[in-house]
């Protein structure tokens, strides 16, 4: 059951009114539960804030208790939590940015509120090897933290995937409930709803629109302990994300790219300016104090392992290494990349490589 200021800022929020005029609406009175018991006292002013026609439906709304009431249950048969700014449930981190969303609307385990969190992006033309990559970091890491991420193809959905079988997921969307965007991750979706937790600031009928992306991403950075770029360009919505980690006070990683990777170069200029360069688990996981175990550092598929014990045999070309371990050279690159950031393999030009443990 609400609180009476939890009811408050619920039915606040049950308007379609901008963020920034919500805000004001929310500055009128000492707090939400005042505006509601005192709104004819400040229904002119609410009325110059939203227009009369939306300030009459607020009136309305409180003067027909059941409102709330109904709208409540419409949410719960839907399987939505409303998680207001005032309750204990409200994750501290977010609370604390300078526009924290008014109401969380959730979907999945709602207890991943509670933990420690970290996000993972990447843009939407992130190359195959490294969402192979995004996909091990974030398998690893949702040992320790509660992955964070979007929704969309490409880094986001490489990150949800690694650390979903965990369950520590979280992804915020920038749309309402009643819709999927990307339609391909509809099913990803479902999923992390059913073993994570789906996040979004907005009611179930708010329909994507680009302007919210942007918006959802000071929710990312604002959740979470720190973010890892994956991939993304010079002006993309991962940079967006990135910027705002840091003014938050946030720790912020990145993976290198080869000079002319356009899906790289945002992560570039950001190590330039304020990212850790990140090309092991160890980066991230030191910044948190977090002592990786020999166990946990090593942790390798089966056709890593295949690949390192072929090079422990000694230093190796690609056909070689083909030759030794029956996988396919195609296959190779990928996995010599994963085997790199946990420093067990080094590569020695020429596609050569040699095991370094």
């Amino acid at each position: 059951m609400n609180t009476e200021e939890e009811r408050a800022e619920i039915w606040l929020d049950s308007f379609k009114i901008e963020y920034g005029k919500k805000m004001r609406l929310y500055e009128l009175a000492s707090s939400p539960r005042i505006l509601a018991e005192r709104f004819s006292c400040y229904y002119e002013k609410a009325a110059a804030i939203v227009g009369e026609k939306t300030a009459r439906k607020m009136a309305d709304a409180l003067r027909d208790s059941d409102d709330l009431a109904k709208l409540a249950e419409t949410y719960k048969r839907k399987g939505i939590t409303l998680v207001p700014y005032s309750s204990s449930l409200y994750p501290e981190d977010l609370r604390q940015i300078p526009e924290p969303p008014l109401v969380l609307y959730c979907k999945g385990d709602i207890n991943l509120l509670r933990g420690r969190k970290f996000a993972i992006v990447g843009s939407r033309r992130t190359a195959q090897p490294i969402m192979k990559i995004t996909e091990r970091f974030a398998e690893e890491l949702s040992k320790h933290f509660i992955i964070v991420s979007g929704m969309a193809e490409g880094g986001d959905t490489a990150a949800i995937q690694g650390a979903l079988p965990s369950g520590r997921v979280i992804s915020v969307l920038a749309y309402g409930f009643n819709y999927v965007y990307p339609e391909c991750n509809r099913r990803l979706l479902e999923r992390v709803a059913e073993k994570g937790l789906l996040i979004s600031e907005y009611p179930p009928d708010t329909e994507p629109r680009a302007y919210l992306f942007p918006e959802r991403n000071r929710i990312i950075a604002g959740i979470c302990d720190g973010v890892l770029v994956v991939s993304g360009g010079e002006k993309s919505g991962t940079r967006i994300t990135a910027d705002l980690a840091v003014q938050y006070g946030r720790d912020v990683f990145a993976f290198p790219y080869s000079v002319g990777t356009a899906s790289g170069a945002g992560c570039n200029a950001i190590i330039k300016e304020y990212a850790k360069l990140t090309d092991n688990l160890v980066d991230i996981t030191d910044a948190f104090g977090i002592n990786l175990t020999e166990t946990d550092e090593i942790s390798l598929t089966p056709a890593e392992r295949a690949v390192y014990e072929a090079l422990r045999e000694g230093e190796a070309h690609l056909m070689e290494i083909s030759e030794r371990t029956g996988l396919k050279v195609h296959e190779l690159p990928a996995i010599l990349t994963l085997l790199e950031m946990k420093n067990m393999v080094v590569s020695c030009g020429g596609n050569k490589y040699a095991a370094i443990r």
